[in-house]
């Protein structure tokens, strides 16, 4: 006599199909955040190869053109600075030598040369004089030059991504926008007339210079303890005035607009309104957590915390006719203003090293 034994196939029962899912969910949980980390910390590394390649550009200029570039060249004259930048001998068909072809450009644009970006350079540089002015372009290769993102200049971390061209309500300048800006120091200098060189010098006080080749000499403080450009960008204070987006606190590696000497499109300061992440157009910030990245004038590159001393006692905004020059600089230069105001400041007398 054989007996058959029936096999019966059990399922999940409802409680044991929510225990799977329960501890999914949980892996998950667990699981994403370790993902997301991986992933900002190599769009951190990314930027920082940024910076690396902007500091290694910078000092390719050291080397080329026996100084750094200027923060700004707005107001350069062959005749009033004996550097004669740009010069070289060389002239366009309507007889105006390069230096005058470069008066509104910023430093960024000064070393795409060094970046392998020579051509872009040329033909924006050949185009027409004051290259930076919100003026209408019809060619469209020189458009194209002036548009085109320019990803050495752009932080993976931004929102913006890719960078859009920066034509807002602000800046109406027809170029892409860049997340580096050079640090112009603890002065804002905008406001200083073209005619007054010699005074807008003594106020540029960042590792860069207004229309002039700073020398490693120059940076007395040391070349590792002081920033020469830093990150923009991050969440926009909205409330501020002239702020409507995230895209308003972007700069642009162009140049500036018609009659400024260095606004926010391609310089930053330390000022008493500028502490990092602050959302301001005028400060330095980023999208990475905590964090806003910098290189220094040694071409080294840091990160530096948000949470920085930052003391920027006194007023130090206002046109050339609004302020002392001298009460300003003993105001930029004085001891008791914060770690961050200190590493942007060049020659203050005291050196500071950067945080742990």
């Amino acid at each position: 006599m054989s007996t058959s034994i029936k096999s019966h196939s059990r399922g999940f029962t409802l409680i044991e199909l929510l225990v799977v899912i329960a501890i999914i969910g949980v892996l998950v949980g667990l699981l994403l955040p370790a993902v997301q980390q991986a992933r900002e910390a190599a769009r951190r590394s990314s930027c920082g190869n940024n910076f690396k390649q902007i500091g290694l550009a910078a000092h390719s200029h050291l080397d080329a053109r026996r100084g750094f570039p200027p923060i700004t060249t707005f107001g350069w004259s062959p005749d009033a600075y004996p550097d004669n930048y740009l010069t070289n001998g060389k002239t366009t068909a309507n007889n105006n030598n390069y230096a005058n072809k470069s008066r509104n450009h910023n430093a960024l644009f000064l070393i795409l040369p060094y970046i392998e970006e020579q051509a872009r350079f040329d033909t924006i540089l050949n185009h027409q004089v004051n290259g930076g002015f919100q003026n209408a372009i019809t060619d469209a290769s020189v458009l194209a030059a002036r548009t085109a993102p320019m990803s050495g200049y752009s932080c993976p971390s931004d929102p913006l991504q890719p960078m859009d061209v920066y034509n807002g309500a602000f800046f109406k300048i027809q170029a892409s926008k860049s997340n580096y800006c050079a640090n112009g120091g603890p002065l804002r200098a905008w406001g200083v007339k073209a005619t007054q060189a010699a005074d807008k010098m003594r106020i540029s006080l960042g590792a860069l210079c207004h229309g002039k080749l700073n020398k490693p000499r120059d940076i007395v403080d040391g070349m590792s303890n002081t920033f020469m450009f830093g990150e923009v960008g991050g969440k926009a204070d909205t409330t501020a005035n002239n702020i409507a987006s995230d895209a308003d606190i972007g700069a642009i590696w162009l140049g500036c607009t018609s009659g400024q000497n260095g606004a926010p499109e391609g310089i930053r300061y330390t000022h008493q309104g500028a502490n990092l992440n602050r959302g301001k157009r005028e400060g330095f910030g980023s999208s990475h957590n905590g964090i806003v990245g910098f290189v220094m004038a040694d071409g080294s590159t840091t990160f530096v915390p948000e949470t920085i001393q930052f003391n920027g006692t006194g007023t130090d905004g206002g046109t050339m006719s609004s302020f002392n020059v001298t009460t300003k600089l003993a105001t930029a230069n004085n001891p008791a203003r914060g770690l961050f105001q200190k590493l942007s400041n060049r020659n203050d007398g005291n050196p500071a090293n950067l945080p742990e």
